[in-house]
């Protein structure tokens, strides 16, 4: 099991790793030898990018320094990651969520998770494991067992549902896509949580089920990509030690 930091780790490494030295501004170079192009961005260049010395960097990078709110955007924008990937990085790096997404939705000038949170079209309040406290009509229709509770008894259990109960890959019209979202926000969840029983125990189901579980042993190195599905996005309460899990459209 992964803890904040190793998330923290692998998802930087990952999407600077998808970048090259001209997606931040650099001239072409060299690596390896003469006339080899390099591929990817190193953790020292990516440090020049952003201003600061390699060992700077690193510090943050290995969760070794907590870094300023403006430098997780700069980071961001020059990983140029969608809005999820930003939403993860806050939550490893601070264990937070930012307050506004880095784009805003095309033709629209509020920011996706904003209006998420404003009008939510399918949306659920649960406790921090997951367990369902309340939910709004088009959640109900959406997902009619989670919200019956005929999942978990009177305690219905929002990824428990999602992932292992035998109807999950109908709502997911037979794609992984689905797990994907689902395991890799449990991945975080567990991160942020590591002492919450119930938490651990649909850690080790959806570890342990055939298929989920490989989805969920790769989910520390997701990368958020946009698509066209339903995806989850949880926005923590801390006040109420709950969060709002919101379906929305990707």
């Amino acid at each position: 099991m992964l803890n904040r930091k190793d998330l923290l780790k692998a998802l930087l490494v990952h999407h600077r790793e998808l970048r090259t030295p001209q997606d931040v501004g650099w001239r072409s170079t060299t690596s390896g030898g003469p006339g080899r192009p390099r591929t990817r961005i190193s953790a020292e260049l990516f440090a020049k990018s952003l201003g600061v010395s390699k060992p700077y960097y690193l510090k943050i990078e290995n969760g070794k320094k907590t870094p300023k709110a403006e430098e997780l955007e700069h980071i961001a924008e020059l990983l140029k990651m969608t809005w999820r990937a930003r939403a993860a990085l806050y939550r490893r790096a601070l264990g937070c969520t930012p307050i506004l997404p880095a784009l805003p939705r095309p033709g629209t000038s509020e920011p996706i998770l904003r209006e998420a949170l404003l009008e939510p079209q399918a949306s659920c309040l649960t406790d921090l494991a997951y367990n369902i406290r309340s939910h709004n009509d088009q959640f109900t229709a959406l997902l009619p067992h989670a919200a019956a509770g005929s999942s978990a008894g009177s305690r219905p259990n929002l990824i428990r549902a999602m992932l292992l109960r035998p109807q999950a890959s109908e709502w997911a019209g037979n794609s992984t896509e689905w797990a994907e979202e689902l395991t890799a926000e449990l991945v975080e969840a567990v991160s942020l949580h590591p002492d919450n029983r119930e938490l651990l125990g649909l850690h080790e189901a959806v570890a342990a089920d055939p298929e989920a579980g490989p989805i969920y042993a790769d989910a520390h190195r997701y990368d958020f990509p946009d698509r066209g599905s339903k995806v989850v996005v949880s926005h923590s309460l801390p006040e109420l030690n709950t969060r709002q899990v919101i379906l929305v459209s990707g």
